[in-house]
């Protein structure tokens, strides 16, 4: 087997939460911060809560934001291809009678 290719286990790593609840596990890190824990989860607690990391509610608005001009463009787009007249394609029995004139 090879040697020194395991990581170091640290067997008092502290974890950390947002809710200031910390408590010790083993890992191979020395400490662990996280969101939400067991102490403040509303599957354990019962209480809704609202999370919102990274602010990914105002992300959305912004990409909606963003998105609105091109929706405004689309239907001018529209609105411009509907105002043509559309060339009528000839059907097959135009194209013979056609053919047979020739």
């Amino acid at each position: 087997m090879k040697k020194d290719i395991h990581p170091k286990v640290h067997t008092n790593c502290v974890v950390t939460c947002a809710c200031g609840n910390t408590f010790t596990t083993i890992s191979t890190l020395p400490s662990i911060a996280v969101d939400i824990c067991s102490a403040c989860h509303p599957l354990f607690t019962g209480q809704q809560k609202l999370i919102d990391t990274e602010g990914r509610i105002d992300k959305f608005q912004k990409r909606m934001k963003k998105a609105q001009p091109k929706k405004e463009k689309k239907v001018d787009v529209n609105a411009r291809l509907t105002a043509q007249p559309q060339k009528k394609h000839p059907t097959l029995r135009e194209m013979l009678e056609q053919a047979r004139e020739k």
